[in-house]
């Protein structure tokens, strides 16, 4: 079981993100997921090769990464998770933990010297010589405060634009797109192209919750501008 916990205000700009150019050995968690930094999930950990990799990781205070995995294909850039909380423990071994997002990495090699996967990877940041068009950033914004409007019957919002490159992350997170479409979000090294592509989907979904919103003010009027008594 997976339980994703979106927190718009995460201890993000606390994190101490790792620098490090050379590639390092670390435990690989295959999942039908893509965590990406900043964002917060809880993981229901039940199979003995992975409570044996949560027990190393929580031993000796490392991180693991996070592929992207289905039926055919795992995915070669993933996202470190830090293990932020240990939600509950079972009699059996089995647990629940809170991990946080931390930086991407790209796979070189695979490795399969203990029970559960581990690799060789390299992080890897944006391009930071782009520049974002202010217009493209207030678009975007305001968007993203439009449907979490729409979607919380105006509650909750986002108050100023921070780092762009977290920003994207954050409704890379939150949007419900396709696992291939966060991927290929994830993958991206250029700021403003994620969030060109997030400005588009953006606008579908706005404009999905518009819809939906006029279908429930028709159907509570009961179509002729009043309510039903």
């Amino acid at each position: 079981m997976i339980r994703i916990d979106y927190d718009i205000m995460t201890s993000y700009y606390a994190m101490e993100l790792v620098t490090l150019m050379e590639p390092v050995e670390m435990p690989l968690f295959p999942l039908n997921i893509v965590l990406f930094p900043g964002m917060s999930l809880t993981l229901h950990i039940f199979e003995p090769r992975y409570k044996d990799m949560i027990h190393y990781c929580l031993q000796n205070e490392s991180d693991f990464g996070i592929l992207l995995s289905n039926e055919k294909d795992l995915c070669q850039v993933g996202c470190t998770a830090k293990i932020s909380h240990i939600v509950r423990q079972y009699e059996d071994g089995r647990m629940d933990i809170l991990a946080e997002g931390q930086q991407r990495f790209h796979v070189l090699e695979l490795l399969q010297t203990n029970t559960y996967m581990e690799g060789v990877i390299e992080f890897f940041d944006d391009d930071s010589s782009e520049d974002i068009p202010d217009e493209l950033l207030d678009r975007v914004l305001n968007a993203y405060q439009k449907m979490i409007h729409l979607q919380t019957r105006g509650v909750g919002a986002v108050k100023g634009i921070f780092d762009p490159v977290h920003f994207s992350f954050i409704i890379a997170s939150t949007l419900a797109l396709e696992l291939p479409e966060k991927q290929t979000l994830l993958e991206l090294t250029s700021t403003p192209a994620r969030i060109r592509k997030l400005d588009t989907a953006l606008v579908h979904m706005v404009s999905q919750l518009e819809k939906r919103a006029a279908l429930e003010r028709r159907a509570g009027t009961n179509g002729h501008g009043k309510h039903d008594e």
